[in-house]
């Protein structure tokens, strides 16, 4: 793997100790807690963040606004344990393209199985460290 995509997934993989933590942590009544009647409920927030490295692959694979439209729809609102699974299972499936990514692969931002963008992983990275602030604000509100 590129040393720079390791470097990035380890980032991501602190994210995901932290979204575990906040999962394991949060009660089901905070889990339904919405701050105002238009914000998102802290289990939509965490759905949410549990599902950003799926849909960033997807977006890297060109998905249509369409496509990812139809794909949260397909995602209704978890327990725990699904949240928890969501969040890994999504992980693995941006992490397994870029195990083959070279440096030459990646200065030219392609890669053997598919047009994977490393600009999604860092959006990803960056999107879940805020989601991640947004949701502990949420609870300790």
């Amino acid at each position: 793997m590129n040393s720079y995509c390791e470097r990035v997934f380890n980032q991501i993989q602190v994210n995901i100790r932290s979204v575990t933590t906040i999962i394991n942590d949060v009660t089901e009544e905070e889990l339904a807690y919405r701050p105002l009647p238009h914000k998102r409920s802290i289990q939509e927030l965490l759905q949410h963040l549990c599902l950003i490295c799926t849909a960033d692959y997807h977006i890297s694979l060109g998905y249509s606004a369409d496509k990812m439209n139809d794909f949260y729809l397909q995602h209704p609102s978890y327990t725990k344990l699904e949240l928890k699974a969501a969040l890994i299972d999504g992980f693995n499936q941006l992490k397994a393209p870029t195990l083959l990514l070279t440096n030459e692969s990646y200065f030219h931002r392609r890669h053997p199985i598919g047009d994977v963008r490393i600009r999604t992983l860092n959006g990803c990275l960056k999107f879940s460290l805020i989601y991640i602030i947004t949701v502990q604000n949420y609870i300790h509100f």
